[in-house]
């Protein structure tokens, strides 16, 4: 048969033996990962081959993130994640909606206009969030703050810091949001006014904006 393959006989078994290596050494990290999800039933790959470093060492097996990827997905072990919903955006609210001003707008220069948003991160402490001033023009970030909350006191501090930032002496900056709550009530439009900004918001009927994690299989 070796023959037929065109092998020698000796690399005929070295492969068989090779074969059987790679089995048992699949098992015995098959047996380590059942052992490390009995104490952490939710480790993923990334995780996992963190913790199998030194076992793979001192069993004097060679196997990577990818291959353990692998090597669980043809078992069915891996850990499927679930649906986050992380809502940053409540525009449910009786405060006044601007209009939307960057609506059919060309925008030809750096700080004609600045749109804010706020992005929700995950952090090994919790829920923490990113609140933005981006220069519709040149895409920089002209201010930022991070809490971990969504307060006022966040946003109109990231709108501080981009008015800092401003290198011209553009007058009546166009400032674009979404409707959310923050954007819209009088303590940040009032705050806004008086650094000169012009208020402008979206005017999609979506009410909500949801930072949704795809389920998928982890990696």
């Amino acid at each position: 048969m070796y023959q037929v393959f065109g092998i020698s006989k000796q690399a005929y078994y070295q492969r068989q033996t090779a074969s059987k290596k790679k089995d048992h050494d699949n098992q015995l990290v098959l047996e380590e990962v059942a052992r490390i999800r009995k104490l952490m039933p939710f480790a993923g790959t990334r995780k996992l081959i963190n913790y199998l470093k030194l076992f793979l060492t001192q069993n004097n097996i060679k196997m990577g993130r990818d291959a353990l990827f692998n090597l669980l997905r043809n078992r069915g072990l891996l850990i499927r994640k679930t649906k986050q919903f992380h809502i940053t955006t409540d525009s449910k609210h009786s405060f006044r909606k601007s209009p939307n001003l960057l609506e059919n707008l060309d925008i030809q220069h750096a700080e004609q206009a600045f749109v804010s948003d706020i992005t929700y991160i995950k952090t090994d402490q919790g829920h923490a969030y990113l609140a933005l001033v981006t220069d519709a023009y040149s895409k920089k970030i002209m201010g930022w703050s991070f809490d971990d909350n969504m307060k006022v006191s966040m946003v109109k501090q990231a709108l501080k810091m981009a008015h800092k930032n401003c290198r011209f002496n553009h007058k009546s900056i166009i400032h674009h949001s979404d409707r959310g709550k923050q954007y819209c009530c009088p303590d940040y439009t009032e705050f806004a006014n008086k650094l000169g900004f012009v208020m402008s918001t979206t005017q999609k009927s979506i009410h909500t904006k949801m930072l949704l994690q795809k389920e998928s299989m982890e990696y």
